[in-house]
């Protein structure tokens, strides 16, 4: 299901593409750079969107089908009105997505080895490696909303904790993790001049800060 807020987030998308692929090559025109834009943005729309719904396939061979994938302006969220299961089914349907990211990753590298270097083709491979890189990434950090926090929380689980403790575990690693990366991001940034990869780590750090604090759910 599709929220009202989901919709401005291709346009958006397809803005920011456009502006990498100027940064990448100057020399293109403006029509160019958004014509990139235009054909990368499903591309990257797929490898996050698809994430989801492979959850969908490993929630019903675990036994514990999906009820709902929702799309907003954030990331897709799967929904499941039935958690009564133990830690191996939750385990099990939270390794969906990152396989199907794995999949995506390994068939991008091939693509992006392939492609002329230069060409239309090896650009929209840099996208599509990109966006199934960094949603593989992020999919195994230790956030309580990512498939990476719900695998940490049931293994703590099945290791003696309560859910109520391994969920406040899950909750400090990701406020203290978010706080490295975040003080290494701003380092990288203001010391290192890296002020691309300091400001993506940054970012990354903020977002586990506000995860383990719980705005951000």
């Amino acid at each position: 299901m599709a929220q009202p807020d989901f919709w401005p987030a291709p346009i958006i998308l397809t803005g920011l593409l456009a502006w990498v692929a100027g940064l990448r090559k100057p020399e293109r025109s403006w029509l160019q750079r958004l014509g990139v834009g235009l054909l990368a943005m499903p591309i990257a729309t797929f490898a996050d969107i698809g994430h989801a719904m492979a959850h969908t396939i490993s929630a019903r061979l675990a036994g514990a089908p999906m009820d709902e994938i929702l799309l907003s302006s954030g990331m897709p969220r799967t929904l499941y009105q039935n958690n009564s299961f133990p830690p191996q089914t939750h385990i099990q349907r939270s390794l969906g997505g990152p396989i199907f990211s794995l999949i995506g990753f390994t068939l991008s590298l091939l693509w992006w080895r392939i492609s002329p270097h230069g060409s239309l083709g090896h650009d929209l491979a840099e996208a599509s490696l990109a966006s199934h890189s960094f949603i593989l990434l992020g999919s195994f950090a230790p956030l309580p909303m990512v498939d990476g926090g719900i695998i940490l929380e049931w293994k703590l689980v099945e290791a003696g904790q309560s859910p109520e403790q391994a969920d406040q575990t899950v909750h400090r690693t990701s406020l203290r993790l978010g706080a490295a990366f975040l003080g290494l991001g701003t380092l990288l940034g203001i010391v290192r001049k890296r002020k691309l990869v300091g400001g993506l780590l940054a970012a990354g750090g903020a977002a586990g800060i506000a995860a383990g604090i719980g705005w951000l759910k």
